[in-house]
């Protein structure tokens, strides 16, 4: 097939599009952002450099784009070329079999205009927070359902995301529930963990903000300090607001390392992390399936994680292979949560045993030939 996916220029959209690389099928890339195309997609046919002024930049307009948007959306056409716009004109001349968007609010909401002047077949992957924060959100809520009606094919991450996209809607084809990012070299992790001593570690998932409470999980710790005497702690992809607070407990006598999200990590870096941690934590109110979740199963890290919308129990069954919290808000349950994980050495053991059979089918290889299988079923339908 040709297949345009419309997607953000990031890891997780290139490892999911990698997976088509050395087929038959034929690959275009477009960002609706028109950012630069990501080093991993440069064997694809990829269209940047398209976004173009009609007139010059308007004093106001910014404040417009972000204040009152509904009334930009109507104005921006004239102002400059949309990815609406260019969408339907690239449509017109590659005439794909299929376009596939990753990611809702930027890179599927355009593809809504063109679909009024054009038919193609649409497929989406819903991704994090996507459908489960936006759904109740009236300014978001009627453009989803639009999406939702419109399109042929429905990828996702969890289980969680059917249901939600059924009852907002959907009555086509679910394609399939796959990591977001496909699957992972199993070997090559293998041989980190071979090379990697464990170590008495606890690492933090370090967002706070719309959807990150890491926050709360350091309050979490304030409450067990006693039971963390003889571990190291260290939050990655910390935001400054957990910076500051790492700063602020430090000066206190505590001894918390920390990665800032400004610094690029390697994905092979975060692996080790994994790989050395006893636990490992995550905690928001919106999310599908983290990546960091899946990392922390495969690498033998205990995990204990946020389960937004029941999404992390496609993974987690709770008190047998992780932690699931369930109140993200709820510094004194996570607390405790901690502190049972750090008392149970049997438990960890166990976890770690169940965790390695589903880490096999997180292998890159049987995720592959299940992504080809939903891509050959869709061209059958074609």
């Amino acid at each position: 097939m040709k297949i345009l996916f419309v997607c953000l220029q990031y890891i997780h959209a290139a490892r999911w599009i990698n997976q088509l690389k050395d087929t038959e099928h034929k690959v275009y890339v477009f960002d609706c952002l028109d950012r630069p195309i990501h080093k991993d997609l440069l064997w694809t046919n990829y269209i940047t450099g398209w976004s173009k002024r009609k007139v010059p930049y308007l004093k106001g307009e910014f404040f417009l784009e972000k204040k009152v948007p509904s009334v930009f959306n109507k104005i921006e056409p004239y102002l400059k070329v949309t990815a609406s716009e260019k969408l339907e004109d690239l449509i017109k001349e590659i005439k794909p079999d299929l376009v596939h968007s990753l990611e809702m609010q930027s890179q599927t909401y355009p593809l809504l205009k063109v679909r009024k002047k054009l038919n193609f077949k649409w497929a989406y992957f819903s991704w994090g927070s996507d459908l489960y924060l936006y759904q109740n959100e009236k300014k978001h809520q009627q453009k989803i359902k639009q999406v939702l009606f419109n399109l042929n094919y429905l990828f996702v991450d969890n289980q969680r995301d059917i249901y939600i996209a059924k009852d907002l809607g959907f009555k086509n084809k679910v394609a399939g529930v796959f990591p977001g990012g496909g699957g992972y070299q199993l070997e090559k992790i293998n041989e980190i963990v071979a090379e990697t001593s464990k170590e008495n570690l606890i690492i933090i998932k370090g967002y706070h903000h719309w959807a990150g409470r890491a926050l709360v999980v350091l309050k979490a710790l304030e409450l067990i300090k006693s039971d963390l005497i003889d571990c190291k702690i260290l939050v990655y992809s910390a935001h400054d607001n957990v910076i500051n607070k790492i700063v602020e407990m430090n000066a206190n006598g505590w001894n918390i390392e920390y990665i800032s999200r400004k610094k690029e990590v390697s994905q092979n870096e975060l692996l080790k992390l994994f790989a050395k941690a006893k636990i490992a934590i995550g905690n928001n109110i919106s999310d599908g399936i983290p990546n960091t979740l899946l990392e922390a199963i495969i690498l033998g890290a205990f995990p204990i994680q946020s389960n937004p919308g029941g999404a992390s129990e496609d993974y987690i069954s709770d008190g047998k292979n992780g932690f699931l919290i369930q109140n993200p808000e709820d510094a004194v349950e996570i607390s405790k949560l901690i502190s049972k994980a750090l008392k149970s050495d049997e438990l960890l053991e166990k976890a770690f045993l169940m965790n390695q059979e589903i880490a096999k089918k997180l292998a890159y290889k049987e995720i592959r030939n299940r992504v080809l299988d939903a891509y050959a079923t869709i061209e059958n339908n074609i």
